[in-house]
């Protein structure tokens, strides 16, 4: 019996010392696993994906191997923890890992963490029990003291250059790593498969290698091609004209909440009465294009005409560049005063230096307004309070004096996930049997709503309504991961939207419209240019105004797949819409709109 304890004693004590290195590998192999269900399992099936795990835990395990004490590998692994964790709670609100620009904005997550914290799932909680798990076995048996292993550090170290090797020695033979990743995240399918395929460090080397290259002749050629093959925007004859735009972009508002009764209660009846006129513009099915840079990518689309940014926020990585847009066509012309009011800090989404580049004249941030109405876990002026401020600052001429042509660009907040609301301010209430999210976000759209229409109600007093045009759209769908989960269920099935649908609506429209297809955030940049009479501007944009009879009723989503009726579609045509994310992203890159004179 002694022999035997002996020798499990012995047997033990050599498997110890592994036990950190193994948990490394197994929060690599957990990240996989969970990122893999949220987009593919094709990674699993590749050597690259265990490989890259595997060196990036041996590497990782240097400083337990050198120093072996078992302090240097928990502290790796707590980094690791807080790390994966955050990248998975980020592509679960905005589908995709922490681009490396977004690093540089650290001080702005204080201003994100209640909607990123709501997407915390229980499996990610298996990130610190097995950090915890690693140190009770580590001091199971009282190791305290230096480590013994069973193998030697030569050894060690020929594996991981060995891994080192054969990775590189794969990557060269197809075309280097950029090349590789490039194609993967043009891949209809293998787009999101970067980080389980070659690490979260991986990923930041692309994001920072990716800016080096410069645009080759081919590449040019393409883009001039795309953008000469592009349907001529043409002018709406005898259309009305308008003057002056207010343009309201609300947070996370989606379609399905609109023309919706819930136990005896409407939703949205402003909005609803409004859509009933005969001078408005709606289309319901207007596909979420927002990608990493989220919020800031909504006014990309819909001001700028153009699709975001593969990888990253433009608003970090390309805030200066020349983008022609929606405000400097009305200044240009109509001669208006362009303005911005938003509840937020400049500094969110590094929104100042955006709104410059855009043409916005006059910046009202959070700074300039009073906080009557505290709402949400970050605090900002609820949408009731900042529409009514709103108000305030038109009727004592800070904002659109009477002599003054406008562009009115106006960002709300209260539809932030995770939509809780002060009980004070909630004016309708659901039953159990409404899952909690989707009461929530309902109770939020429902106030949405009345700030917006009494707004409305204000403006329509204005001596200017009648050259007045207001566009009211969401920035970008706000269910993320809950909207599978909402559709199954009893209450949501068959009302929650199972597709990314937010709604465009144009109140005092020229021309009036019940546009059903499906269309793309970033058609609403040129159909607001047909709308307001603003064809003769040098950029029309990467979409197709709704105006137009021919626009098939498709949109390309983020994630590189085509939604609508692409039953009458050619090959050229798909083909084509799938190249528009890689030319508008070459466009920003290589700021080639500055060209355009």
């Amino acid at each position: 019996m002694t022999v035997n304890k002996q020798e499990g004693n012995v047997a033990g004590s050599r498997i110890q010392p592994a036990i950190p290195i193994a948990g490394v590998f197994f929060k690599f192999l957990l990240f996989n696993a969970i990122w893999c269900y949220y987009t593919t399992f094709t990674p699993f099936s590749c050597w690259e994906s265990y490989a890259t795990a595997l060196a990036a835990t041996l590497v990782l395990s240097v400083p337990y191997i050198l120093t072996r004490r078992i302090a240097a590998s928990i502290l790796v692994m707590v980094v690791l923890d807080i790390w994966m964790v955050a990248n998975l709670l980020y592509y679960r609100s905005y589908f995709s890992a922490i681009p490396l620009s977004s690093y540089l904005l650290a001080g702005n997550l204080t201003d994100f963490l209640p909607s990123v914290a709501a997407s915390f799932r229980w499996c990610d909680g298996l990130f610190p029990a097995s950090t915890a798990a690693v140190v009770f076995f580590m001091l199971w048996r009282n190791h305290r003291s230096k480590i013994i292993f069973p193998f030697g550090k030569h050894a060690y170290f020929t594996l991981l250059i060995f891994l080192c090797a054969l990775l590189a020695v794969n990557l060269s033979i197809r075309g280097g790593f950029l090349t590789v990743y490039r194609n993967m995240k043009s891949s209809a399918h293998r787009h999101a498969s970067g980080p389980p395929l070659y690490t979260l460090f991986g990923t930041l080397y692309f994001d920072y290698a990716d800016e080096l290259p410069e645009l080759t002749e081919e590449q040019e050629h393409e883009i001039h091609n795309w953008l000469s093959e592009r349907p001529a925007l043409v002018p709406v004859p005898d259309i009305a004209s308008r003057d002056n735009c207010i343009f309201i972009l609300a947070e996370s508002l989606e379609s399905w909440v609109l023309n919706l009764t819930v136990e005896n209660q409407e939703i949205t009846p402003y909005l609803n009465k409004l859509l009933k006129e005969r001078s408005t513009l709606y289309a319901p099915h207007v596909l979420t294009q927002v990608n990493g840079g989220r919020s800031i990518d909504a006014q990309l689309l819909v001001l700028a005409g153009l699709l975001p940014l593969q990888t990253g926020a433009y608003s970090c990585r390309f805030p200066l560049n020349t983008y022609h847009t929606l405000p400097k066509a009305m200044k240009e012309l109509k001669g208006t005063r362009n303005y911005l009011l938003t509840v937020d800090k400049t500094k969110t989404w590094n929104q100042g230096a955006v709104a410059r580049s855009f043409g916005i004249d006059t910046i009202v941030s959070y700074p300039d307004f009073r906080m009557t109405e505290a709402f949400g876990n970050r605090k900002r002026l609820g949408d009731n309070a900042f529409f009514s401020q709103c108000r305030e600052k038109m009727e004592n001429g800070e904002i659109w004096r009477s002599d003054e042509n406008v562009f009115i660009q106006m960002v709300t907040y209260s539809g932030h996930s995770p939509f809780k609301m002060p009980e004070s301010l909630k004016t309708v209430h659901f039953s159990n049997r409404i899952p909690e999210v989707m009461a929530d976000y309902m109770t939020v759209a429902h106030y949405t709503d009345e700030a917006i229409g009494k707004f409305v109600e204000y403006l329509r007093t204005r001596p200017e309504y009648g050259r007045t045009m207001v566009v009211i759209t969401g920035d970008h769908e706000g269910l993320a991961d809950n909207r599978k989960d909402l559709c199954r269920t009893k209450a949501g099935k068959g009302i929650v939207s199972e597709n990314e649908f937010t709604p465009f609506i144009v109140l005092n429209s020229p021309i009036a419209m019940y546009h059903t297809k499906v269309m793309g955030q970033v058609d609403i940049y040129t159909t607001l240019l047909n709308l307001l009479g603003l064809e003769s501007y040098r950029w029309s944009g990467i979409g197709q105004s709704i105006l137009d009879s021919g626009k098939p009723g498709v949109a390309i989503s983020p994630k590189r797949s085509i939604e609508g009726d692409t039953m009458f579609l050619s090959c050229e045509e798909l083909l084509r819409m799938r190249q528009s994310q890689v030319i508008s992203d070459r466009i920003i890159r290589f700021d080639k709109l500055k060209d355009l004179r």
